[in-house]
């Protein structure tokens, strides 16, 4: 008769419900990346979001129309629900409307002003006046944050490329032999001024995605001599520096314009060193306007609809890790949208 051997080995105790860290993003960025999760699942607007991604130029919903052998009614519906949680910009040209991809049209846009400053035609569009884009109908407020003993000895090309919503060097407190970094550095006014802030003993590291910016800020480094700073090509969202090599961030109505802010807060944490610091200019919505009241007043390249709240800003600088978050309002451009300054510390 067979005889099954039963052999009862005695497993470790398992915790149940053992503790887990909290989430690193907030309800309300949360609830945001399902809104976007759930416009991108219809294969027809994944679609749209890569032809849109790979074109260098607006394209009209007329072209759309035979390439997804849709009708203009359904290709509009699509375009709608993208346009709707920030993932296109949308322009009205005579009878057509026209669609970008919102990081290509960001660039685009920067880059235009930066051919604004190279061609001797003045200086570059500000990013802070509802309805227009940075190169758009002559703004030029934004050299205006800068004093001229600030910006005495500094090229004019770095002065008129200046397309921010303050003075972030003003109110980051940097001393010398520190190494700061500023997001979407533009033409390199900020990372300049910072450089003869740092002193000789100090890095400055400027971060553009735009190729003409950048080339603009070589020149206007090489300019001014200043030999403790670096531009780096990269997004925001990706910053290519090490972990814990930076001591304080700065950044000027830039922030404002990335589809994915809880990445750029955790980015920024990430580069910071213990007790490291930022000091960011940018845009911020009161606290009662919606996603759709904020986009009635400007565009997203504009810097208006995509700014957060100020609730939304200090829960996700928080969410990121921050502590000390001070976000504090200087100016009103258009009923609820004001440029601010925005200060935290990482532990």
């Amino acid at each position: 008769m067979a005889t099954k051997l039963v052999l009862e080995t005695a497993l470790p105790p398992v915790a149940c419900c053992a503790e887990v860290a909290d989430p690193s993003i907030t309800a309300d960025q949360a609830e945001m990346l399902a809104s976007i999760f759930k416009a991108l699942s219809d294969p027809h607007r994944v679609r749209i979001v890569n032809l849109l991604a790979n074109t260098s130029e607006p394209v009209c919903v007329c072209e759309f129309i035979p390439l997804l052998g849709l009708s203009q009614a359904t290709v509009s519906f699509h375009l709608r629900k993208l346009l709707a949680v920030g993932l296109l910009d949308r322009r009205q040209w005579g009878t057509w409307a026209y669609y970008t991809d919102l990081r290509e049209d960001v660039r685009r846009r920067y880059a235009e002003a930066a051919s604004t400053v190279t061609t001797g035609m003045g200086a570059a569009s500000d990013c802070c006046h509802p309805g227009t884009t940075c190169s758009e109908e002559g703004h030029g407020s934004g050299p205006g944050f800068y004093d001229a003993l600030a910006t005495e000895g500094l090229p004019e090309a770095a002065v008129l490329a200046s397309l921010g919503c303050g003075n972030p060097t003003t109110v980051a407190d940097l001393h010398p032999g520190e190494t700061v970094l500023d997001l979407g550095s533009g033409g390199g006014i900020d990372v300049l001024l910072s450089a003869k802030r740092v002193g000789p003993s100090g890095k400055v590291y400027g971060l553009d995605m735009t190729e003409e910016m950048l080339e603009l800020a070589g020149k206007n480094r090489d300019e001014a001599g200043a030999s403790n700073v670096e531009f780096l090509k990269g997004y925001i969202e990706d910053i290519p520096l090490p972990a814990s090599t930076v001591d304080v961030v700065i950044s000027n109505c830039v922030i404002n314009l990335s589809t994915d802010k809880a990445q750029v807060f955790a980015e920024i944490y990430r580069v910071l060193r213990p007790r490291g610091r930022i000091g960011i200019s940018d845009v911020v919505a009161d606290n009662d306007l919606t996603a759709e009241q904020r986009a009635e007043r400007g565009t997203f390249v504009g810097c208006i609809a995509g700014a957060m709240s100020f609730e939304e800003y200090e829960a996700g600088l928080r969410a990121a890790g921050f502590e000390d978050v001070v976000i504090t309002a200087t100016a009103e451009y258009v009923p609820g949208m004001h440029s601010a300054i925005v200060k935290a510390t990482k532990p």
